[in-house]
């Protein structure tokens, strides 16, 4: 254990020196380097308390395990926001404040902790009092997890209104980290109760394995955060004027209700969109965004969106990537175009990657590209 704890720390040195050397640091870099150093100490505390058991290092323990976590939180509405901070977030911090002064106020007042002995009680068979601080630690982590989640899924959802390309600043990795920390809270909790019920009388296996990885989607985290740092350049600003809220995803007759377009202006409009997609072909343009085709159009990215939402019931990127597989899918049926690699009239079409083009292929088909072009090369030719 004590091998592995060192070899983490020594990863995390080389996570915590690629983010020190990045030149021009934005905000969501330093709340990267915080989970970091967080994540160090916690490692570090525990090699504590394996050599040096005291309730000074359980102190120690206590600070990292308690306030990683709204650094987390915060760090993820960073990301949602465009690398901006909002102070009404501030109110993450109260649950662990709360549980901490209730921490100290056993530790101090109705214990004494002194003896080694009595702090290796606070890990292996903790009071009914702390057993119920602890559950109601793991009820806070569980729901503000599900309430991110709720706000990864509502961004999700907003930047498809904006952008036809959303492969680099989907969140996607963070997503997956939210759901796996969720998944692991819910079993801990559920563990943790079990064990306090009597229902399981040795929880040192669970917990074990729920700790490594824990260890595990923390580096996968640090790891797709130093990524992640050299893509936002591709979307804060837009997103700093345009997604405020990720969660203000409402139906489009809701979005709307404010708007002075006619029935008139909104058929027009759609026909100058048609002849931009039609007759220009402008979704073959990779970063393709709902501001580019507003600029052509003269009018408000409101409007844009407005009038696609309403006509085609489909978002911008949904609407834009259907232009793009019909595309895909004449260069597929075509004979002379088969010397050409399948990534190659992908990108020929306006996707900007392999990945994004087999999925939004799939999931508007029904099969791969590959499987669409072997079917076509059986169809018999009339």
């Amino acid at each position: 254990m004590v091998f592995l704890i060192l070899i983490g720390i020594g990863v995390l040195s080389i996570f915590l020196l690629f983010v020190l050397l990045k030149e021009k640091k934005i905000l969501s870099d330093y709340y990267l380097i915080a989970i970091i150093l967080f994540f160090a100490g916690i490692l570090g505390s525990h090699l504590l308390m394996i050599n040096w058991p005291s309730i000074f290092v359980y102190l120690i323990i206590l600070f990292f395990n308690t306030y990683y976590f709204p650094i987390l939180i915060i760090y993820g509405l960073i990301l949602l926001h465009g690398n901006t901070f909002n102070k009404k977030w501030i109110w993450i911090y109260a649950c662990p404040i709360v549980y901490t002064i209730l921490i100290l106020i056993d530790l101090f007042l109705f214990n004494d902790y002194e003896l080694t002995q009595n702090v290796e009680k606070l890990f292996i068979n903790p009071s009914q009092y702390q057993f119920l601080l602890y559950l109601t630690q793991y009820i806070y982590v569980i729901v503000l997890l599900a309430w991110l989640l709720k706000k990864l899924n509502g961004y999700t959802k907003k930047i498809k209104n904006y952008f036809s390309s959303i492969e680099h600043i989907n969140l996607r990795w963070f997503r997956y980290f939210v759901i796996a920390f969720l998944s692991l809270s819910s079993i801990g909790f559920v563990v943790f109760t079990s064990f306090s019920m009597g229902f399981i009388e040795n929880i040192d296996i669970p917990f074990g394995i729920e700790y490594v990885i824990f260890i595990a989607l923390l580096f996968y985290l640090c790891y797709n955060g130093i990524r992640q740092y050299s893509l936002t350049g591709l979307r804060n600003n837009f997103l700093n004027s345009q997604i405020k809220d990720p969660q203000k995803n409402s139906s489009s007759a809701e979005k709307y209700t404010s708007s002075n377009l006619t029935n008139e202006n909104i058929e027009s409009y759609f026909k100058e969109i048609l002849q931009l997609f039609d007759e220009e072909e402008i979704f073959l343009e990779s970063q393709l965004k709902i501001e580019d085709v507003a600029k052509k159009l003269d009018i408000s990215l409101h409007k844009v969106s407005q009038v696609i939402n309403s006509k085609s019931n489909k978002t911008f990127f949904d609407f834009v990537n259907h232009y793009r597989v019909e595309y895909f899918k004449r260069l597929l049926s075509e004979p002379d175009k088969r010397k050409f690699t399948i990534l190659s009239l992908g990108i020929e079409s306006g996707f900007n990657s392999k990945a994004s083009m087999n999925r939004v292929f799939k999931n508007i088909v029904g099969q791969s590209p590959k499987e669409f072009q072997q079917n076509q090369s059986k169809e018999p030719i009339l």
